[in-house]
């Protein structure tokens, strides 16, 4: 085999290896992940092993482990749609185990020497290979069908990586048992890598997208720094008369940074765990990449809310204006004696005008938190209250349940986190008018440092199509003509509030009772720094 199939396979090994340690840490859904990114590694390297004529020997017996690429890639599509049974995938790593000990046990059976001929089982076990390779896109075709039309782009992209991979796989197999060591097939092997790059960062939520992109840039950065502090130490202790130095300069800089950055991660890894025990109640460089993504964020959500406080208040000053002189203007034709519905009528329209603007303020021009300790039973009391007042005769008369128990503090400004409740009970008793028996609930789930408050009633619920959408402003469930038309801006204004208490707000549908179900979830305290600043 030729140096350019062997570099070919080097890129190859470095990037499979740097997604293999970089999935590893994510956990139970990335296992697919990760094992498909070992097995290319290790196929790949068993190849270059072949490139080695001191090493030959024993990359003829691993090169049958591009089976378990297949079954790992089973494995991915498996965890993307979230299958429940993962027999079929177990039976594919039995396979391919089988396929690997043949080949490691019994070589000349699969191929000739270096893998430049073709053994007495080689079509067969191309054929199982080709069979193999489509039962996973079947199985993503199949369910492409029956996933949300927001997650079909993840599928579609991993039918897209399945057939990269299949066919630079397969082609470099086939090409080396007919006597030729072309890189075609590796170079195809490795978009498919770089395309899986992409689509596992896109599937991220934006917090963890902006890491793993951090993480990527921060390890190839450190790694070429890694090759060229190498390579300048190789380049002193060789002396200027070397060869291979003068001759293939850039190409060893270039095998000494893939190197490296194949083992970034594990390097970072190690480097933290010894930080952690060596320098106890330090940040991680990992948590101060967190910590500055999340900083840039806040910075970012500051600058869009300021500007958007800016716009909201020339919209207010522009429409409070005439608004005034309408109501002035309406009272001079009651007092004229104009019909008493039609002033009512332009009166409440008028009214209801004023309300969008406070709300738009609310939204775009949020106060400062004014923290201090609140009990979360009292503050739910009388939002309940204020609700029903605010309503008048459109509350309808429910079943309440408060939350009983221990009284529960938390660090919150009650004033904000009042108007949280008052929005969300608001939105509960209205859904209730209509229904036979309303019920609605309140229930506090405390937890390590966190606390749950849901708000359940045994209303309609939220229709699907909306749910999706349901905290961004301007989207309402409620008609905007009727007795108390809904802005879209109630439920926004709720989520940013909890979200500056470090929350998060979610909806959903209730299992007890059958209507919505909306989740507060607070911290119990605020972080140092926000605690003083609101002091």
């Amino acid at each position: 085999m030729g140096p350019l199939f062997a570099y070919s396979l080097v890129p190859v090994l470095s990037v499979s290896l740097l997604l293999c340690f970089t999935a590893a840490p994510r956990g139970r859904d990335a296992r697919g992940l990760t094992l498909y990114c070992l097995a290319t590694a290790v196929w790949s390297g068993a190849l270059l092993l072949m490139c080695i004529p001191q090493a030959a020997w024993l990359g003829e017996r691993f090169a049958a482990t591009g089976a378990f690429t297949a079954a790992a890639y089973l494995h991915v599509a498996f965890d993307a749609t979230r299958q429940r049974s993962y027999r079929l995938v177990v039976l594919a790593y039995v396979v391919a185990t089988v396929v690997t000990l043949v080949g490691a046990l019994f070589p000349d059976a699969l191929y000739g020497p270096l893998a430049m001929q073709r053994g007495p089982l080689f079509w067969p076990v191309i054929a199982l290979s080709v069979s193999a390779a489509g039962v996973p896109l079947l199985h993503l075709a199949r369910e492409y069908r029956r996933e949300a039309p927001e997650r079909r782009p993840l599928l579609l992209s991993l039918v897209f990586v399945g057939v990269l991979a299949y066919s630079g796989g397969l082609g470099t197999a086939l090409l080396l048992s007919a006597g030729h060591a072309l890189p075609v097939g590796m170079y195809l092997v490795l978009a498919a890598l770089l395309v899986l790059v992409q689509v596992v960062n896109s599937q991220q939520p934006p917090g963890e997208r902006r890491l793993l992109e951090r993480s990527l840039v921060y390890s190839a950065l450190a790694a070429v720094l890694s090759a060229g502090f190498l390579f300048g130490v190789l380049t002193l202790m060789a002396g200027s008369g070397q060869p291979f130095l003068l001759q293939y300069r850039l190409g060893a800089f270039f095998l000494l940074a893939l190197a490296a950055l194949a083992f970034e991660p594990v390097r970072q890894r190690l480097q933290e765990w010894l930080g952690q025990r060596l320098l106890k109640g330090r940040a991680t460089g990992t948590q101060l990449v967190a910590a500055l993504a999340e900083q840039e964020a806040r910075a970012d959500q500051a600058a869009r809310l300021a500007e958007l406080g800016q716009f909201t208040s020339a919209v207010a000053h522009e429409v409070r204006n005439p608004l005034g002189v309408l109501a002035a203007h309406l009272k001079l034709l009651e007092r004229q004696g104009v019909d008493a519905d039609a002033v009512a009528a332009m009166r409440e329209q008028i009214s209801r005008a004023g309300h969008f603007v406070e709300e738009l303020l609310r939204y775009g021009r949020p106060r400062p938190l004014e923290l201090r300790l609140v009990e979360v039973q009292a503050t739910v009391a009388l939002a309940y209250s204020t609700a029903r007042q605010g309503l008048g005769e459109l509350a309808p008369e429910v079943a309440f349940e408060s939350p009983d128990g221990e009284p529960v503090t938390l660090e919150a400004d009650q004033s904000q986190l009042s108007q949280v409740f008052v929005i969300v009970l608001e939105n509960a008793l209205l859904a209730l008018r209509d229904v036979p028996t309303p019920r609605l609930r309140v229930n506090c789930l405390r937890e390590e440092a966190t606390l749950r408050v849901l708000v359940e009633d045994s209303g309609p619920g939220i229709a699907p199509e909306l749910l999706p959408r349901l905290f961004q402003p301007f989207v309402t469930g409620r008609r905007r003509e009727g007795p108390r038309p809904g802005t879209g801006l109630g439920l926004a204004i709720a989520r940013g509030i909890v979200e500056r208490h470090g929350g998060t707000m979610s909806a959903g549908r209730s299992a007890s009772l059958g209507g919505a179900c909306f989740e507060v979830r607070l911290p119990l305290s605020q972080p140092a720094p926000l605690s003083a600043a609101a002091s």
